[in-house]
């Protein structure tokens, strides 16, 4: 091989590492700018967080913000709530307030502010006990590689990330989706079995009710079920 392809070759490979290089490189480091917090929709929990919740005593502090929420895909999630938006174009403040009860659809949570961000002190309020999902994001594994979900973060590109810094938040990433693989598994499994157990424990309840109640208050009941019978055939027909 001659002196000048050997240049060229030694000048290719190097071109190459450095063009992996650019692509692989990633720096990171929170400029708080809090437009995640402000548009993070829901955000799902995993047992690891419950786990640090349980030891660090403050479970309870986050049940009125925990939900379940169905996902694209058909499985289910554990959901930190967030703040549900107004419906727009409507002035009746009465009809803005979501009911309890109301399952609210995931497309209406995209975008959504975090429930434990307050925004007048632009201040994470449960900051030392965030959720895996908030300590790894923007980045994020999906079992092959990793991935930057939030490209427009000002945080992306920022000097200041050493090698340790890195490697332990692909380390969160890592386990966020090992965490939440399991926590998918598992939910819907717990669900099924806790809603036959509360259909169980309901029906038990009204045959003791049932049980109960005097002939007087057996036979109105029969006569009620009687009328609702009748009324329904005769829209049938």
């Amino acid at each position: 091989m001659s002196e000048t392809k050997k240049d060229e070759q030694i000048e290719n490979n190097e071109k190459k590492k450095e063009s992996e290089s650019s692509k692989t490189k990633f720096t990171f480091k929170c400029t708080r700018c809090d437009k995640c917090c402000l548009s993070r929709g829901p955000i799902p929990i995993t047992a690891w967080d419950l786990q640090l919740w349980a030891h660090n005593k403050v479970v309870a502090n986050f049940l009125p913000y925990l939900d379940i929420q169905e996902i694209p895909s058909g499985g289910i999630d554990l959901i930190l709530k967030p703040i549900v938006p107004p419906k727009s174009g409507n002035d009746d403040e009465a009809s803005n307030t979501p009911s309890p009860f109301r399952q609210v659809p995931i497309e209406d949570l995209l975008g959504a502010k975090c429930s434990m961000y307050n925004e007048e002190q632009k201040k994470c309020l449960i900051y030392e006990n965030r959720p895996l999902s908030c300590r790894t994001y923007p980045l994020e594994f999906d079992g092959n590689s990793f991935t930057i979900v939030d490209e427009e973060c000002p945080g992306i590109g920022e000097e200041g990330m050493t090698k340790e810094d890195l490697k332990e938040m692909r380390d969160i990433a890592k386990t966020m989706f090992l965490e939440l693989a399991r926590m998918r598994i598992s939910l819907p499994v717990l669900y099924q079995v806790l809603s036959k157990t509360f259909m169980m424990d309901l029906m038990k309840q009204q045959m003791e009710v049932m049980s109960n109640m005097s002939e007087e208050d057996r036979a109105k009941l029969d006569e009620i079920m009687k009328k609702n019978q009748d009324n329904e055939h005769e829209h049938e027909h």
